[in-house]
């Protein structure tokens, strides 16, 4: 059978939501970040946004996505319990492995390298679904940190989401994949709003600078435009808050939370308004 171009992209797209849709509203806003590659600083961001919705009295979920490469304990130095391994063998209930990290901040933990998941995948999947519906009215935001990389469990999670943060550099690798993963989402989920969020950026300027030239060809080549929520600058704090395990949102002293948390802002207030101009996000 000749394979034609989409071919390896329908590949990519999943059968089922891994975080199904219910029939009624649900309550929480879910928000999926994700990269197209690793490196980028999708997970620091995730987690220390997480914890920025909370300090404003948010109830928020924080979900690993990464099943094969779980980050999250590392990087806030806890030891779950429990994970989705018992989840599946039927030892524990879906609610009963999350667990309260900071005061209105939950994490959902996966697990890491778990053969027994990701050999039966689709078995788990749809367990895990049947369970995940009944965690509506339990959260105001869902934040799902996607597994890096493109595959058809990152466009499972970010199909279950209502909108998606990529994380980009400026670096043109990194670039090509947040490209890459646009243009499927805008050519199957294109209901689903993208923003664009660029880190380890030198300056306000090559921040803007990247993201005209990136959503020029967004728009000329997927006719769409991709929201500009601005920029982190290099802030070696940040690898040091990686080493002490200790994120940089619990101490509020920095400038990568002073700017991630305008991001936040500008995410929120998103919901009201369109960023058609860049000129404000310079600083």
């Amino acid at each position: 059978m000749m394979k034609d171009q989409a071919w390896k992209l329908r590949d990519l797209i999943p059968d089922t939501e891994i975080y199904p849709r219910l029939e009624k509203n649900f309550h929480a806003k879910r928000l999926a970040i994700t990269s197209g590659k690793g490196g980028v600083g999708k997970s620091v961001i995730a987690l220390n946004f997480a914890l920025l919705l909370a300090k404003h009295d948010y109830r928020t979920l924080l979900i690993d996505g990464d099943i094969n490469l779980s980050k999250l304990p590392i990087m806030t130095d806890t030891a779950p319990r429990y994970d989705f391994v018992d989840l599946k063998r039927g030892k524990k209930m879906l609610q009963e492995i999350i667990y309260e990290y900071q005061p209105g901040c939950s994490i959902l933990p996966t697990g890491s390298g778990a053969l027994e998941l990701i050999n039966h995948r689709d078995e788990f999947q749809q367990h895990f679904q049947n369970q995940f519906q009944q965690l509506n009215d339990k959260f105001d935001y869902m934040l799902i940190d996607s597994a890096s990389g493109i595959s058809s469990i990152v466009f499972s999670e970010l199909a279950s989401s209502d909108e998606v943060i990529v994380v980009a550099t400026p670096e043109p690798t990194s670039i090509a994949d947040a490209y890459a993963v646009i243009k499927i989402m805008s050519y199957y989920y294109p209901q689903i709003p993208l923003h664009l969020l660029l880190n380890l950026v030198e300056s306000a300027d090559e921040a803007v600078e990247t993201y005209k030239k990136f959503n020029l060809i967004t728009q000329k080549f997927l006719h769409r435009q991709v929201n500009y929520l601005g920029f982190l600058s290099r802030d070696e704090n940040v690898l040091a808050s990686i080493k002490k395990q200790q994120p940089l949102a619990l101490t509020n002293e920095s400038l990568f939370v002073e700017q991630l948390n305008k991001v936040m802002h500008r995410w929120l207030e998103s919901f009201h308004q369109d960023f058609q101009s860049v000129n404000e996000l310079r600083n």
